[in-house]
């Protein structure tokens, strides 16, 4: 694959974290109900986000997810880990190519 054709890659994955960070604030805001579609979210954002080259929001993703993955609901400083790491992704500057 191209340079360029990552760089897509990353740029789209980007735009979709933007929109899982309102996706979490939400769930975050009603109390951490069962919700498949941002428990799938933060399962995709666990897997994607090393991939290209953010650590810290895999991490803090990859923390929900495994709470998720045995039933438990997450503590509310872990969601809130993953907000931050969201809110901050654009300055944690992934890697070039």
């Amino acid at each position: 694959m191209s340079l360029e054709g990552l760089e897509a890659l990353r740029q789209r994955f980007r735009a979709r974290a933007r929109e899982d960070l309102l996706a979490v604030q939400a769930w975050a805001a009603a109390g951490l109900p069962h919700d498949p579609d941002t428990e799938r979210r933060v399962h995709n954002l666990a897997g994607a986000a090393g991939a290209f080259g953010y650590p810290r929001l895999n991490a803090a993703a990859a923390v929900l997810d495994d709470a998720i993955a045995v039933g438990e609901t997450p503590s509310l400083s872990d969601v809130e880990g993953l907000i931050a790491a969201l809110d901050q992704m654009d300055s944690e500057r992934a890697p070039e190519g």
